[in-house]
């Protein structure tokens, strides 16, 4: 399960696009569900590659006591080791960890859902009102509605007389073919800004962190020698 995510968790730790990293979770989850509907027969394979590892281990197959008043495990009906495991153990966790994913990105994908609509890829097949969350959330930064209105409309024209094959999907790269004297665009900016996670400002801050902290250490190691 967790090799499913990893690719994710790498991206968490650079600079990437929102829309294409909330689009990254959605396959992701829609892979889980799919494991979650065909829980019984991922499980016994996954299962199987357990025991063999526990064999060469020399760890025996068992279930923790169960009695009736008992709090600590899960006491679900099982006939086998299998299915106590699959059921006590691999279904809750599928479930508690895609909840958390759409827990963790759920706000995030509200505000890509009405922003996104200002990617060449999908302007062309809207209007303004697509975007109008994203305008009122927004509102202070933006000019007056009407201006924002106009630049959405030259902007739909400027990529409708383009090949659909060949149109920006992400807002870096729709940055990149903006002309930013006419298309001034704050939406589109704010879209490729919108922070995935803290990881790299994490980084950036542990740095600054280790770097005063070396000054500290030289100004203290100077002023013993004066």
């Amino acid at each position: 399960m967790l090799s499913t995510t990893h690719n994710l968790s790498e991206k968490l730790k650079k600079n990437i696009d929102l829309s294409q990293f909330i689009a990254n979770v959605t396959s992701v989850l829609d892979l889980l569900s799919k494991q979650r509907v065909n829980a019984n027969d991922n499980f016994k394979t996954l299962y199987a590659q357990v025991k063999e590892i526990a064999a060469k281990l020399d760890i025996k197959e068992e279930i923790p006591r169960v009695c009736r008043l008992q709090t600590a495990h899960n006491n679900v009906p099982y006939s086998t080791e299998e299915e106590y495991y699959r059921r006590a153990v691999y279904v809750p966790y599928l479930d508690d960890f895609c909840n958390s994913l759409k827990e963790r990105f759920e706000s995030h994908k509200e505000t890509v859902a009405s922003l996104q609509h200002i990617l060449p890829e999908f302007c062309t097949k809207t209007d303004f009102y697509s975007l109008e969350a994203a305008f009122n959330f927004y509102e202070e930064d933006l000019s007056h509605k009407e201006v924002v209105q106009s630049e959405f409309m030259l902007w739909k024209e400027k990529w409708s007389q383009k090949n659909s094959e060949n149109l920006p999907k992400t807002a870096i790269s729709s940055l990149e073919k903006c002309e930013k004297i006419f298309f001034p665009n704050i939406l589109l900016k704010l879209l490729a800004v919108l922070p995935v996670s803290v990881a790299t400002v994490e980084r950036s801050f542990s740095s600054l962190r280790r770097f005063k902290t070396y000054l500290r250490n030289t100004t203290w190691e100077s002023s013993l020698m004066d």
